[in-house]
């Protein structure tokens, strides 16, 4: 009884606090009202994912993620209107409020034209989200903030079907928690509509690889095409390492009946689909991937745009094996700290030097660890994936983009790192001069020793 009142309550005072919202748009002290609406979906969210591995800790982490992003958000607003005043968030901005007045008048408003076609989907969906909550700008930060948190929580999500128990909390920790997540995607753009869109399709690819089912694979295909109107060439990549990881990974032993068959479709499948992005790459980025000589003037102009200011990397995009490596520094750990010439590169340098010392540390567990690589699907594909997102960005040279842009592959590197570098501690040993204990104490043992499990806490 006293929990349904406690439902009812948070339900009453939930819609009290959106509907104020929609009335009055997300300003001034409705500004905490959108916020404490994202704190108790959040926290509901957290509550409803919870698994007998992480029961005990999942909903104060995942809560304390949200009030963390929730402080990046508003540092990432201060940074766009005060330290640059100016950038691509008050494009999407304006963008979006002029389209939520058609929607307004009962029409479905057109794309603008202007721009490129994935720019061109965000205003457009910054319209639709402006048109419910009619948002000043730091409102619009907070709405894109929360959906991209909801991408962190899906990374966790599919990262937890393929782990084990000690795994999770680290994860958890970088997932939630890293600068790159709190700060970059927190605002109104592409960043924060990529870290959700990508998010899901993590989940999707985790689900699906553990038997191939269909319905996990209609999920991943929205997800996939959400994430590819956006920017196609990640969903590409993403297509390109579940081919990949399809091919390579081994069947787990717990796979339902008729996996290898419907493993099979997928691949075709797959393939299918990127062949079909290849030839969509013309009307998109105007370049044909079957020429060379377009695919070589192409990489030559974005290497020029992205070169014109900032922090530029000397060095050439991936030519072959020998470069991945180089590749892989430039993407994952620069800048370095002596690299730094502004106060968000000295921050983002900060994190990359973190990661770079973490990495070398657990480098030795790593190669020790690297014989069971095929067994964890989900670990190959994350493996795919990072090393393809390096070679396709090797071609970005500007630190600054680099920094922006590494939300869209730091959650599958970590993974990688984790699952391959972390070990269990607090392992029990046998010790056959022990004393048997108490039967009490005994059972106690037992339960402490399964994965998510406690006297205190059984398993759900």
């Amino acid at each position: 009884m006293r929990s349904e009142v406690v439902s009812w309550v948070t339900a009453l005072v939930l819609a009290g606090m959106f509907g104020a919202v929609m009335a009055f748009g997300v300003a001034g002290g409705a500004i905490w009202a959108a916020a404490a609406i994202g704190l108790l979906l959040i926290t509901y969210g957290g509550w409803s994912m919870r698994s007998s591995v992480d029961s005990s800790w999942i909903v104060r982490w995942v809560v304390a993620g949200y009030l963390a992003k929730i402080v990046g958000t508003f540092a990432r607003h201060y940074m766009v209107t005060v330290f640059y005043a100016g950038g691509d968030s008050f494009r999407y901005y304006r963008a979006g409020t002029e389209m939520a007045q058609a929607w307004h008048r009962g029409g479905i408003p057109a794309l603008s034209g202007n721009g490129a076609f994935g720019t061109q989907i965000v205003e457009w969906v910054s319209g639709a989200l402006f048109a419910i909550f009619n948002p000043d700008l730091l409102g619009g930060f907070l709405i894109f903030g929360f959906l991209a948190y909801l991408g962190q929580v899906f990374f966790y999500l599919a990262f937890r079907r393929w782990a084990e128990p000690h795994h999770l909390k680290p994860y958890a920790f970088f997932i939630l928690f890293l600068p790159t997540y709190m700060f970059w995607p927190s605002s109104v753009g592409k960043d924060a509509l990529v870290v959700l869109t990508l998010g899901a399709c993590a989940y999707f690819v985790s689900r699906a690889l553990e038997s191939y089912e269909i319905r996990w694979l209609i999920g991943l295909s929205v997800s996939l095409a959400g994430l590819g109107l956006i920017r196609v060439h990640i969903a590409a990549l993403v297509l390109a390492a579940l081919v990949g990881t399809a091919l390579i990974a081994r069947q787990r032993s717990d796979a339902k009946p008729g996996t290898r068959g419907r493993r099979l479709l997928v691949l075709g499948a797959a393939i299918a689909a990127g062949l079909f992005v290849i030839s969509f790459f013309p009307g998109v980025l105007g370049v044909d991937l079957s020429a060379t000589t377009e695919v070589d003037g192409f990489t030559a102009d974005v290497v020029r745009r992205t070169s014109e200011s900032g922090t530029i990397a000397a060095g050439d995009p991936v030519s072959g094996p020998e470069d991945i490596p180089g590749a892989l520094a430039l993407v994952l750990f620069r800048p370095f700290i002596f690299e730094a010439r502004e106060i968000q590169h000295l921050f983002a340098a900060l994190e990359t030097t973190l990661l770079l010392v973490l990495t070398l540390v657990k480098l030795p567990v790593i190669l020790r660890n690297l014989g069971s690589w095929r067994e964890n699907a989900y670990l190959v594909f994350a493996t795919i994936y990072t090393v393809g997102f390096a070679i396709a960005f090797s071609v970005v040279r500007n630190l600054g983009i680099i920094a922006r842009q590494r939300g869209q592959v730091l959650a599958f590197f970590i993974a990688f790192l984790v699952i391959l570098g972390w070990k269990e501690t607090g392992a029990p040993t046998e010790d056959i001069t022990a004393v048997p204990e108490p039967p009490a104490r005994a059972e106690e043992a037992r339960l402490r020793a399964q994965p998510g499990l406690s006297p205190r806490a059984p398993a759900r």
